[in-house]
């Protein structure tokens, strides 16, 4: 049986592209990783480190000790499959790019529950009886933001500090949980960039502990 020679071709061409795809996605995600590593560790300066891989070049989990008011720091970043030449466009569309999650953990008291968070992002977040809380809409760096808040001695802070991220293209959601005693942070990093709001999130979490 003779396999039409367009066929053939486009197979050969198909394989030879998910071979490309695999090389560069996979050097990729793994230089992304470093570069999200190091930033978080130069501004979080840890005193113990414990990084776990998801599924390769996908991601890792990581969990750090720190000194101070706050204690530890665990958080996610996540990539799109840039090794996968068919999977990469879906999970593009899905995702919407790569992500940065971290919860700083204190023992401090903290003023409430508040949340600044993307408009189009706030059904994902899953917020609990966020029916009964208070609202208010904000445009930053032109994208639609929603300040969410329980207690109104919190609203002041969240005001004052959330509003004024150095780059709120990157930014997906911030809060603050009083009862777990964390603070949370959401980042969609462009090129692999997340120090000036990382940056500027860890200098201001001081504002939000209570005696």
């Amino acid at each position: 049986m003779n396999m039409n020679p367009f066929l053939f071709t486009g197979l050969v061409a198909l394989g030879v592209g998910a071979t490309i795809t695999y090389y560069l996605g996979v050097k990729k995600n793994r230089w992304l990783g470093k570069h999200l590593s190091a930033q978080t560790e130069e501004i979080l300066a840890p005193t113990d480190t414990n990084y776990v891989n998801i599924g390769g070049a996908i991601g890792y989990n990581f969990s750090y000790k720190l000194k101070g008011d706050w204690k530890e720091a665990k958080g996610t970043f996540t990539f799109i499959p840039r090794h996968s030449l068919l999977y990469m466009p879906i999970s593009f569309l899905i995702r919407g790019g790569d992500h940065f999650y971290l919860n700083l953990f204190t023992d401090r008291r903290l003023p409430g529950e508040g949340h600044l968070i993307l408009a189009s992002h706030l059904r994902k977040a899953k917020i609990d009886d966020i029916e009964a809380m208070s609202r208010k809409e904000v445009e930053l760096g032109g994208k639609k933001f929603v300040l969410l808040w329980r207690e109104n001695r919190i609203l002041d802070k969240l005001e004052r500090i959330a509003l004024s991220f150095p780059d709120p293209q990157s930014l997906m959601h911030f809060c603050c949980y009083a009862d777990n005693k964390t603070l949370f942070l959401h980042l969609a990093p462009k090129k692999g960039i997340i120090g000036d709001n990382l940056s500027y999130f860890v200098k201001n979490a001081q504002v939000f502990l209570e005696k």
